[in-house]
């Protein structure tokens, strides 16, 4: 039976701290800093440093504070980060940017890279082939593309590149594209509580005719429909994370769940709070627009909610198939 352990609570504190005193630190230096000194680069990189509840609890906390270096990227690639080539990755020396395709973070055909940064070793398939290959990101051609969300970096691969290429099985593929499934929906979790608690504390002090609209029960009923979404994520997700080392299609459909119901309640969250903050959401000065974009820019990059119910109904369809 599930359940958080001392490890887990401290691990949360520690992030939530970090994340906080570092909000003004530079991309790559942050990044550097929560590989070496905080000492996630055993969590993320080494097969018995960490599990995927503790990459839930990393990918929450970064998606609550916007976290702008290359998580993701690293968390999908980590299966193969034994390999010499990613030495440099693993000490914060450079970046990692893994592809984009709608349905999920791939190491497949997609010419597009979360985390795009100039000095970075990019993964990717070659001709659909199960194999990736690692290489400079100047030698790739990367260039930043302006997009929705300006709190994380998108590039897209203008060249061929040179490959070298890395030896990499189907199932290690399919693992890889796993991680980032379930690192995305953590991450949507962690931009919905934020957005909830922000949007909670607003709301207690707002006044208006007399009263905190906190205390309208139009505000009250809305704000609860919204607490009962985020906590049902919360329990797909961390779910999805307690299943995820099995690989069976109970998992896979768990990760289905986690991914319709993570872009869903962002998504309707974000705007929430932009609607109950008034006016005042909308400027460029105020935070809830920010968090609105990150939910809408995944969204749109991995797909939304009702693609993700179409991706759960050929599972279930599949399982049935073969059930019978």
């Amino acid at each position: 039976m599930f359940a958080f352990t001392d490890e887990h609570d401290a691990l949360r504190e520690v992030l939530r701290d970090y994340f906080a005193a570092t909000a003004d630190v530079e991309r790559g230096v942050r990044w550097r800093r929560l590989l070496t000194e905080v000492g996630l680069d055993d969590l993320l990189f080494d097969d018995d440093g960490g599990s995927a509840v503790e990459w839930v609890i990393l990918a929450e906390e970064a998606g609550a504070a916007l976290f702008d270096g290359p998580l993701l990227s690293a968390t999908a690639v980590g299966p193969l980060a034994g390999a010499p080539a990613f030495d440099r990755v693993r000490s914060g020396e450079c970046g990692v940017s893994a592809a984009v395709s709608l349905t999920r973070v791939d190491a497949g055909s997609s010419r597009d890279y979360w985390d795009f940064s100039e000095n970075t070793v990019v993964v990717r398939e070659i001709d659909g082939e199960p194999a990736v290959v690692v290489e400079d990101g100047a030698a790739a051609g990367l260039r930043a593309l302006s997009g929705l969300d300006l709190s994380r970096v998108v590039g897209r691969a203008g060249g061929a590149g040179t490959s070298s290429p890395l030896a990499c099985s189907p199932e290690t593929l399919a693992t890889m594209r796993r991680r980032g499934d379930l690192v995305l929906s953590a991450e949507l979790l962690g931009v919905a509580q934020r957005v909830l608690d922000g949007t909670v504390d607003y709301v207690r002090q707002r006044v208006q005719f007399g009263r905190t609209i906190g205390s309208f029960q139009a505000v009250k009923h809305r704000l609860a429909d919204l607490l009962a979404q985020v906590e049902l994520t919360r329990s797909a997700v961390y779910a999805a994370a307690w299943q995820f080392p099995d690989g069976s299609a109970q998992a896979e459909a768990d990760l289905a769940v986690a991914a319709v119901l993570s872009r869903q309640t962002a998504v309707e969250m974000t705007k929430a709070a932009v609607q109950l903050h008034g006016g005042i959401a909308i400027t460029w000065e105020h935070w809830a627009h920010r968090y609105l974009r990150r939910a809408y820019a995944v969204t749109a990059l991995t797909g939304t909610a009702g693609h993700h119910r179409r991706r759960l109904a050929a599972l279930l369809e599949a399982g049935q198939r073969t059930d019978g």
